[in-house]
């Protein structure tokens, strides 16, 4: 049996709605024997437990001296900590999967949010305004600055545009790449309401990535050196990954995101979606999806990648087929 162990049950945190409570349903919908545990002694029949982000460095250490013959594993840890002592760590993206690679077993299990695998989809009209949505966490609106920012000021000269921000702000102020645009609403995200709130835009946008300074000159522009004035020079998290995408694809809705590794996945295919860069990417990719059939054919086949890369049931066996083979 599959333990998971958390000692949160709060449903609007991320890693636990998706790697504790989702994914626990998706192993006993494929016949995997799996249940949550609060308390240690739940997991006395467990063959295998499995931590939940908020409390493994708490209480891995207590669990392994309880459980020494146990598999214990532990959702997505932080990389800049001391190594547990964990058979394998559970990650949502390639990216999250290389900064944990000081671990011997990194397996992924993809931000698939199960309460939106049946969601409505959205039906493309012509928009007046054209409500670009955002939603996640308020770090990410400072990636505005990446060229989006540049570009909803563009076009909001020309059209009636609205910015839909969905995140919980816990009295941050937007300041570093918010657009001087006429029209930003901002929404506290909730877990009753995320769905038809996404519903109610017409594009999403998937800001990540922050363009760095380099002095190209000081360290060379030459073919010998691989080093070129027309280079990328990005940083990103190492925690990035496409689940603020998967939001917008599982409800129709078209995606412009930027050149995070996992957003290239679906949308690197431009049936897909757009990706950007800088203002004038940015700036083509929303007047691309202007045209309302363009967001139709664009969300359809986005949808159509997604449920046939995403499979939940496909994952949660690849993960479970690999923890079966973990020894201790």
């Amino acid at each position: 049996m599959i333990g998971f162990y958390s000692t949160v049950s709060d449903l609007s945190i991320g890693s636990h709605r998706i790697w504790v409570n989702d994914l626990n349903e998706y192993f006993k919908e494929v016949g995997v024997d799996s249940k949550i545990c609060s308390t240690p002694e739940e997991l006395t029949e467990a063959s295998v437990i499995i931590v939940g982000k908020q409390s493994a460095h708490h209480v891995v250490p207590n669990l392994r001296r309880t459980f020494p013959r146990k598999i214990i594993g532990a959702i997505n840890i932080p990389a800049t900590r001391d190594l547990l002592d964990i058979d394998f760590a559970v990650v949502g993206s390639v990216e999250e999967k290389v900064s944990l690679s000081s671990y011997k077993n990194v397996f992924l299990f993809p931000l698939i949010e199960k309460m939106f695998q049946n969601a409505e989809q959205k039906k493309h009209t012509l928009a007046t305004p054209y409500r670009i949505g955002f939603h996640g966490h308020y770090p990410h609106l400072a990636k505005f600055e990446s060229g989006l920012t540049r570009a909803l000021e563009r076009l909001d000269k020309q059209h009636k545009i609205e910015l839909v921000v969905v995140t919980t702000m816990g009295g941050f102020v937007w300041a570093h790449g918010r657009p001087k645009i006429e029209n930003i609403l901002i929404k506290e995200w909730d877990y009753k309401t995320i769905g038809e709130t996404i519903l109610t835009c017409d594009i999403g946008v998937v800001p990540n990535i922050t363009q760095v300074g380099f002095d190209l000159e000081n360290h060379g522009v030459s073919k010998d050196t691989g080093l070129y004035d027309t280079d990328f020079i990005l940083r990103m998290k190492s925690k990035s990954n496409a689940g603020r995408a998967f939001v917008f694809h599982q409800h129709g809705i078209p995606v412009i995101g930027d050149l995070t590794p996992s957003n290239l996945h679906i949308m690197g295919d431009p049936a897909c979606g757009a990706i950007a860069m800088n203002e004038q990417s940015w700036y083509r990719g929303l007047v691309r999806f202007m045209d309302p059939a363009e967001r139709t054919r664009c969300s359809l086949a986005a949808k159509e990648s997604f449920d046939k890369l995403y499979n939940p049931h496909d994952w949660a066996m690849r993960l479970y087929t690999k923890i079966q083979k973990l020894e201790r």
